[in-house]
């Protein structure tokens, strides 16, 4: 099953978004207008994690 990697706020998928938070399981991509108002607190374990686990999918496929 494809990622959804577009903003949850405004639904752009052509600008650049990155995992703000964890929902349900689910990574919440944000782009960087809405990235403030969707993150997680600072310091969240897992949200670490899954921006590391991102980077690897984008690394594997792009």
């Amino acid at each position: 099953m494809p990622r959804n990697r577009s903003c949850k706020k405004c639904r752009r998928s052509t600008v650049p978004t990155v995992v703000v938070a964890v929902e349900a399981g689910r990574d919440v991509y944000a782009c960087a207008d809405h990235r403030a108002e969707l993150a997680a607190p600072a310091g969240d374990l897992l949200v670490t994690i899954a921006q590391y686990q991102d980077m690897a999918r984008r690394r594997l496929h792009p």
